[in-house]
This record gives structure tokens, sequence and C-alpha cells, in this order.
């Protein structure tokens, strides 16, 4: 869609908007520049509105008329936009009004399957019970292995702390018997020594 540009009396144009409002080439504006002696701002013409109204004798009346139909013309394109805007409200609405229905909560949602997914989406959902109590027998397999594991584990510790301290006691005692042994034998050495030196055998 054209939408013009005016110029306007009151306003200065560069030598560029000047060229694309009037579609003037830049270098006839430099001539018409140079024999006005129009002002230059930063090494660049600067055109007063009123002195391009009168040099080239604009008439405003048409631009505005110009520009009156131009938004006629929006207007006329614009209708059948509004028109299906205002359907896709209605049909939102209708859409909406279906949906609450359903009483859907703001975390849940529906989906819509054809048969043959809707089966095997069953299956799946099957399947994922079924893998979810091996899942779970087995991790009360491994937590009772890992229990009856500590229970062994305690059991033995407890076995050989008995066994060794029966070893200890076991070993006390034959210690005890070899002094007491040692002791009746030196005893009985000596019970034989005096006896000899009684009966003159020594």
């Amino acid at each position: 869609m054209f939408m013009p540009m005016k110029i306007e009396p009151h306003l200065v144009y560069s030598k560029a908007e000047v060229s694309e409002i009037l579609k003037i080439h830049p270098r006839k504006l430099n001539r018409i520049a140079q024999r006005n002696n129009i002002e230059k701002v930063d090494n660049r013409y600067i055109f007063k509105g009123s002195f391009l109204i009168e040099y080239f004798h604009l008439d405003l009346s048409k631009d505005v008329e110009r520009l009156s139909k131009d938004v006629q013309e929006l207007a006329n394109d614009i209708e059948p936009l509004l028109v299906k805007i205002q359907e896709l409200e209605a049909e939102n609405l209708e859409l909406k009004n279906k949906l609450s229905e359903y009483d859907i909560e703001d975390n849940e949602r529906i989906e819509v399957f054809t048969d043959d997914e809707y089966k095997l989406f069953e299956e799946r959902l099957r399947e994922w019970r079924i893998q979810q109590k091996e899942l779970e027998q087995k991790a009360i397999e491994i937590q009772e292995v890992k229990t009856d594991a500590k229970e062994n584990i305690e059991h033995y510790k407890n076995l050989f702390e008995y066994q060794r301290k029966q070893s200890d006691r076991i070993l006390e005692m034959h210690e005890r018997l070899i002094v007491t042994i040692g002791e009746q034998t030196q005893s009985s050495i000596q019970r034989n020594h005096i006896e000899a030196k009684d009966k003159k055998y020594l």
C-alpha cells in the first residue's frame, strides 16, 4: 500500500528526503539548490518546506485528497481482517465453553488420539506399570540382600570375636597347665632328690 509523504511548509527537509518524496534526482536538486542559494548545514543542503511548495507549485489540497483516498483504501483492506478477527474470537470463545464442560485444571490438558494411537498408548502404559512394579520389587530385593549382608557381616564379626576369646582362654589354660606341670615336675624332682639322699643313693 502506497503511503504518501507530505511537504509541510513549516518543516525543513534534506536532499535525500526531498528526492524520495518528490521523486526528483539528487543531481537536479543540487542544481536547484545552487541556483537558489539554498542553505547548507554540515555541508548538506537543507530545503525549507515553504520553498519546495512554491518552487514546485505543490498543490496541498491534492495531497490531502490523495491521502484521504489512500486512507479509505486502507480501511477497505482492513475491514475483511476485522471480520476475520471477530470470527476467530467467536470460535475461540466457543472452544473455551466446550473445554469448561470438562472441568480442566490449569495443570491439565486434553489430548486427541486416533484409535490406533490410543491402543498403542494403552499398551505402553501397561508395559510401563509392569516395569515399574518389577523395578520396585528389584529395589526391595536389593535392600534385603544389603540387610542380609550387613547381618551376616555382623554375625561373622561376633563369631570371630567369640572364637578369638575362646582361643585366648584355651591358650591361657594351656599356659597355666604348663606352669603347673612344670612346678609339679620340679617339686617331684626335688622330692626324689631328697629321698635319694635319705636312702644314701646319692
